[in-house]
Parts: structure tokens; C-alpha cells; sequence
């Protein structure tokens, strides 16, 4: 892709990214969006058909993030459970504002219901081709783990616990252990 689409579309979305600071995603604008990245309405529409495809488009890197992090560790076979939670840390770090932003706002729960179900597919990766688990069951399973890991997460993001996110971490790598343990050992 040429590096003038790319660097307009980084300062669209990183415009929108500091208008979800401010305000619910029914009240972002177009034109506040083109104020902020410098750029003319039709540039916006040449890269955009609307906001909300801004939106996917952050979605979709982060997730892409995410997915290429979990897949280091599924290649690799040395792994660990507890390298998932720091793989998905590194994630949320690099997309602080984002997560901050979809976890204080209502308006955006549909990001983090998203965001809940790339997580589901991922966790049934790797029960199936780590953990070598193919359970009838399995996606009650991952859907559970997954909605339970960005509950905590909400939490954290939101300063609800006193927790450090190496904390949090921990106890995300303990809940997670036993409960593939769990799945490992009934693969019903």
C-alpha cells in the first residue's frame, strides 16, 4: 500500500482515537475528524465510507496484533499459558488510549464485544492445536474464558482494582491453567 494512504489513514484514525477520549461515538463527527487529522472531507471518504469503518479499521490491527503475538507461542514449543496475558499486554499498552476509551464509554461495548469474540477464536486455537482438545463443548468454553478475560481486563482499564497489570496477569494465568487443565483432562 502507498505511504501516503497509510499515513492518512494513521492520522484518521488517530484523530478519531482522541475524539473517543472526549465524547460517545453518536456524537463524533466527520468533519471533527478531518479538523483534527488535517485533511479535506473528500480525502476522508476516498480512504472511508464512514466512522464506523474507522472503527473497524482500528479493530481489525488490533486484533491482527493480537492474533500475531498468540501465534509465536503456538509455534512455539516452549509454551506457556502466562505468555498469552503478556502478549495481550503488550497489545493493550500499544493501544492505551483505544481500550481506555471503548472501557469507560457505554457507547462503544460493541468494540468489546468484538474484540470478546477474536478473543474466543483464539483460545479455540490454541486448545486445538496446542492442547489438542476438539470438544463437542469447546466453544461454551472459550466464550466463558474469553468474556471472564475482558471482564478483568474492563476492571483494570478502568481503575475498579487495585490490581498492577502484573497481578492481574497472574490471576488470569491461575484461572486459565485450571481450566484448561480442566478441558484437557474431560475433552467431552
Amino acid at each position: 500500500m502507498d505511504k501516503r494512504i497509510i499515513k492518512t489513514k494513521e492520522r484518521i484514525c488517530d484523530a478519531l482515537l482522541q475524539l473517543m477520549k472526549e465524547k460517545k461515538s453518536s456524537k463524533i463527527t466527520v468533519s471533527e475528524i478531518t479538523k483534527i487529522s488535517n485533511i479535506e472531507r473528500k480525502t476522508f471518504y476516498l480512504h472511508y465510507n464512514c466512522i464506523e469503518d474507522v472503527y473497524a479499521d482500528i479493530e481489525t490491527s488490533i486484533i491482527e496484533q493480537l492474533e500475531n503475538e498468540i501465534n509465536k507461542y503456538i509455534e512455539n514449543p516452549n509454551y506457556q499459558i502466562k505468555n498469552i496475558y503478556y502478549n495481550l499486554n503488550t497489545v493493550i499498552n500499544n493501544n492505551m488510549t483505544f481500550f481506555k476509551s471503548v472501557s469507560v464509554n457505554d457507547s462503544y461495548s460493541y468494540l468489546l464485544h468484538s474484540f470478546e469474540k477474536a478473543l474466543s477464536i483464539i483460545i479455540i486455537k490454541i486448545a486445538k492445536e496446542i492442547c489438542h482438545v476438539d470438544s463437542k463443548n469447546l466453544q461454551y468454553y472459550t466464550d466463558f474464558y474469553a468474556a471472564g478475560i475482558v471482564k478483568l481486563y474492563l476492571e483494570w482499564l478502568r481503575g475498579e482494582t487495585d490490581l498492577t497489570l502484573d497481578e492481574l496477569t497472574i490471576i488470569l494465568t491461575r484461572a486459565s491453567f485450571f481450566s484448561v487443565d480442566e478441558l484437557i483432562n474431560n475433552k467431552r
